[in-house]
């Protein structure tokens, strides 16, 4: 049985924003609302300050449609990691 390598590069949701402010925060809403971005400059546009760890992030949200919580991920490139 063969161990799988950890992926270091890849975003992890404890990784404070100002670490992976270049990755690409992708938010999908069941009401069908979705945002690719920067996560670097949703943050920035929101006021959210750079030491806000990404998971803290991600558990804030809420759509801005219906006011449900998204399924929100951080990855390295704007179609996934």
């Amino acid at each position: 049985m063969g161990m799988m390598a950890a992926n270091y590069h890849r975003p992890k949701p404890i990784d404070p924003i100002w670490y992976r402010q270049s990755c690409y925060i992708s938010i999908r809403c069941a009401c069908g609302r979705s945002l690719v971005e920067p996560l670097g400059d949703f943050a920035r546009s929101r006021g959210i300050h750079f030491d806000t760890h990404i998971y803290k992030l991600i558990d804030r949200l809420r759509c801005s449609r219906c006011g449900g919580e998204p399924f929100a991920e951080v990855t390295l490139y704007r179609n996934g990691n």
